[in-house]
């Protein structure tokens, strides 16, 4: 029993590869760009967030995965494991917003950190930038926006509380 045991543990790394193995040839840009990701980097696989998705694999992609996560569900899924971000994000505007569904373009995690790749500050600001066109007179003082992830330089980035 232990032998088996320790050779099933032996195997979960190979078993989180084989998950990529099997995804990739359908999903390969969505790979190339999860293979740049921290998440990546932490050993995580496809599954992770979409999990073992087996009926989505046998019937040649004709199928959903098992979770393919919307604005509503981001903050569950994504804060399994971010703890701090999502307590700070569902008491924020635009947490709240999303959660009750009362604003269909709301920020969720994958709107400002991307979704198989992460975005860099410049990219996020810009995401902020589609909504909030108009900006006050304060946000626009020294340093100039271009120079820092502007909005996130007042702002606490899941609140979106003032830092000041």
């Amino acid at each position: 029993m232990r032998l088996a045991l320790a050779a099933l543990v032996a195997l979960l790394p190979a078993v989180a590869q084989k998950v990529h193995e099997v995804c990739a040839p359908c999903h390969n840009q969505h790979f190339e760009d999860f293979k740049t990701h921290k998440h990546f980097e932490k050993s995580l696989s496809c599954d992770a967030c979409h999990g073992a998705s087996q009926g989505h694999v046998s019937a040649g992609g004709n199928q959903l995965p098992d979770r393919v996560a919307g604005p509503a569900d981001q903050p569950g899924l994504c804060g399994a494991c971010h703890t701090g971000q999502r307590k700070s994000y569902e008491s924020g505007k635009h947490g709240k917003l999303v959660l009750s569904g009362g604003a269909k373009k709301a920020p969720a995690c994958t709107t400002c950190h991307g979704t198989h790749s992460l975005r860099k500050p410049a990219a996020m600001a810009q995401q902020c930038g589609r909504c909030h066109e108009a900006l006050p007179a304060a946000c626009k003082k020294d340093p100039p926006l271009a120079v820092k992830m502007a909005c996130a330089g007042c702002h606490d980035p899941h609140t979106q509380a003032a830092r000041r």
